[in-house]
């Protein structure tokens, strides 16, 4: 830590805001800037949000070990690695690596102090260790300012000297007068960054706040190792007095200017009053630029798709406020006021501008508008339109500079939106798959068109581009010149042929899913549960679907099999979404929803018809008393799918349905509409005519169901 007050000062502040949720950068889902190097810049919203803080205070200390071990590299053995000298300089291992005396002499006095500056919790304190005396070591420190030859040790004495007189109230700003000089003596190094900011919270801690916090505003700029100490510190002027005495220290325009851009940085603040207060003392201030461009930044929120909290931004006030500025280097006006107007619906506008702008700079954050301009006023999508997309998408992304990943992905949300509109679901499918291929987003339809598509000649660029990113993510696969679906695509491809009860289609894709073995015994139903007992894994998925086939085959020569359609009717309850096998139906089983409602539909409606042609043929009570509680099970299995709830994701899964009863199941009032809608005939039946057999003695002991259903009827 660099400064303890500041540190503790920033902890209070930061537990307090913990739960604020401020805009950085990394909020946004999309942003098409370019970042700036001015510190601060890249960071929009309230920068004392706990996330914000840490991430600008990690960021920190990366680049300031970076630079340090850099710095050190050269007063060691320069052929050392960087991770060697990081383990001299910093765990103090390895030091028979280090041939200068007073390179040792120096990391051994940064062991000696080195508990006295780091708070208690990152050491353990020894049993009867010995209590360091700071006068004894400032003055051991003083004596080495001194005493030793290098100058570069010299700095770094003063350094460790001012922290422990400031940390500990032992006259800090003496040592500091003394020592002062041998800022001026050495070269830019990081150590001096250091000094000058224990030098401003010495200054504060003092009571001379308004100097202090001066000093602070120097390290504002993005040459300074420690710039984030100028804004986290200016909460100490918090009365007009501390202003007025803090802009009449300042000695020039940058550094009043600098002030209002410091203020500004403030969630509280208004920006467009401090914009005016920066151009009236200097219109082409660079800290004009600096607020300007944050919140630029800030309003990039106007492009993510999942707005989860309220964003208030005065679009029109600011619009109003720019077209009346005038100044030498309008780009920034005019690139935000682009924005703005594209924000604003004001597409014309923005068209216009942004011309003016690519004409005049042609760089990528220009063309980055122009395109994303271009996005917005898309209607439609043809073959000629998707070339152009391609071209203009592919220009920007060839910047290797530009590392985000917005150009690439807005695309194809835009895509996505133009192509579900047009009533394309393939290519919709594929446009929102770009980044991810969810095997759970296909249906029968859309993954025979991926086969087809695969293997013929593409349209457009935009096509090939699509063919090309699911051949490099392994999607589907080159197999002797032709392109095939991949492992786990055969596979998703297998589970969808079963869900549409195409089983001889299902054997014939040959997946290697096909030899896994099943949990459970398809073709068992039981009382408890979810049909989930019994012997487990006595079928391959293979050996399950030769035997529907089989079971539908005997079918066709003996419609009124009594087993067969028993069997049969089992294996399609088995594999809706309330049977023991749905894994094999669906690519990712949900516990509280399923896809594909008619589907489902389909598999219960189908078990009910075999049921009752086992039950009409059957002369057994037992035999039929089951195959009646089955057929009440499929009863209340088509309540729950036909009140069902549409629920969406932000998942590739277009739609997926909610079983209420699932989440209420024990309150009664799921049963009273149950009753109340005319369900209910099967479990009549069972008491009615079967209630005498075992089996229904048995069930009548387990059935929450069933019970549930009697006592709300009675």
């Amino acid at each position: 830590m660099i400064l303890r007050i500041t540190t503790l000062i920033l902890f209070i502040q930061i537990t307090l805001l913990a739960c604020a949720s401020g805009w950085s950068y990394h909020d946004k889902q999309f942003v098409f800037l370019e970042e700036r190097t001015q510190a601060f810049s890249n960071f929009s919203g309230n920068l004392k949000d706990s996330q914000t803080y840490n991430e600008i205070y990690m960021d920190y200390e990366k680049r300031a070990k970076k630079e340090n071990i850099s710095e050190w590299s050269k007063q060691l053995d320069q052929t050392l690695s960087s991770k060697e000298v990081e383990e001299i300089v910093y765990k103090r291992k390895n030091l028979e690596k280090v041939k200068n005396k007073e390179i040792l002499d120096y990391l051994s006095f940064v062991k000696k102090q080195e508990k006295l500056v780091t708070n208690n919790y990152y050491y353990n304190k020894e049993k009867n260790e010995k209590k360091i005396d700071v006068d004894l070591l400032i003055n051991e420190a003083s004596k080495k300012i001194d005493s030793v030859k290098s100058s570069y040790l010299k700095l770094r004495y003063f350094y460790l000297t001012l922290r422990l007189a400031h940390y500990k109230n032992k006259q800090a700003l003496d040592i500091y007068d003394k020592y002062s000089y041998l800022l001026k003596e050495q070269k830019q190094t990081i150590v001096k960054d250091w000094i000058h900011a224990l030098y401003a919270g010495i200054l504060v801690k003092d009571k001379q706040t308004a100097l202090g916090v001066y000093e602070f505003t120097k390290l504002l700029n993005k040459d300074r190792i420690n710039w984030h100490l100028s804004f986290y510190n200016f909460h100490h002027i918090n009365s007009n007095e501390l202003w007025d005495e803090l802009y009449s220290i300042s000695k020039n325009k940058d550094e009043k200017t600098k002030l209002y851009a410091l203020r500004a940085l403030n969630t509280n603040s208004n920006i467009i009053e401090e914009l005016e207060n920066i151009r009236a003392l200097d219109k082409n201030s660079k800290w004009y630029n600096f607020i300007l461009y944050r919140q630029l930044l800030y309003t990039q929120h106007y492009f993510d798709e999942h707005k989860l909290y309220e964003r208030d931004f005065q679009t029109k006030k600011y619009i109003t406020y720019l077209e009346s500025v005038k100044k030498e280097d309008m780009y920034l006006v005019h690139l935000s006021l682009a924005y703005f107007y594209l924000y604003d619906k004001q597409i014309q506008k923005a068209e216009e501008l942004s011309k003016r702008l690519t004409k005049k700079y042609n760089n990528h954050e220009t063309q980055t508008l122009s395109y994303v301009i271009y996005l917005n006023t898309l209607k439609k999508v043809d073959y000629n339109t998707e070339n152009v997309i391609y071209k203009k998408m592919s220009k920007l992304l060839e910047n290797k500079e530009h590392k985000s990943h917005s150009i690439h992905d807005y695309t194809f949300v835009k895509l996505t939106k133009l192509y579900k509109k047009q009533n394309d679901k393939f290519k919709t499918l594929l446009s929102k798959s770009i980044n991810y291929l969810d095997s759970n987003s296909f249906d029968l339809e859309s993954i025979e068109k991926l086969q087809v598509f695969s293997n013929t000649k593409k349209q457009s660029k935009l096509e090939e581009y699509f063919q090309n990113k699911y051949l490099e993510e392994k999607h589907i696969i080159t197999n002797d010149k032709q392109i095939i679906l991949s492992k786990n695509l055969k596979k998703a491809y297998t589970k969808i042929l079963i869900n549409n009860l195409k089983f001889k289609e299902a054997l014939e894709v040959n997946s290697a899913y096909l030899s896994e073995k099943i949990k459970f015994n398809p073709f068992n139903v039981k009382i408890k549960g979810n049909n989930r007992s019994g012997k487990q894994y006595t079928y391959t998925v293979k050996e399950f679907l030769e035997k529907l086939l089989v079971i539908k085959n005997e079918l066709k020569k003996n419609p009124n099999s009594i087993m067969d359609n028993y069997l049969y009717a089992n294996a399609l309850y088995n594999l809706s979404y309330f049977g023991n096998s749905n894994i094999l139906s669906v690519v990712y089983r949900s516990v509280y929803s399923f896809p594909h409602k008619n589907l489902e539909l389909k598999k219960i409606n189908d078990s009910i018809k075999y049921y009752k042609k086992a039950i009409n043929h059957s002369t057994k009570a037992e035999f039929k008393a089951k195959i009646t509680y089955m057929l009440a099970k499929s009863e209340l299995v088509l309540f729950d799918i036909n009140n069902s709830k549409k629920i969406n994701y932000y998942n590739n899964q277009e739609n997926s349905y909610e079983v209420d009863r699932l989440w209420r199941y024990m309150k009664s009032n799921i049963y009273k509409d149950y009753i109340k809608k005319g369900y209910g005939k099967y479990f009549d039946k069972l008491e009615e005519n079967y209630s005498n057999t075992k089996y229904y003695k048995e069930l009548i002991k387990e059935c929450a169901n069933l019970k549930t259903y009697q006592r709300e009827k009675n």
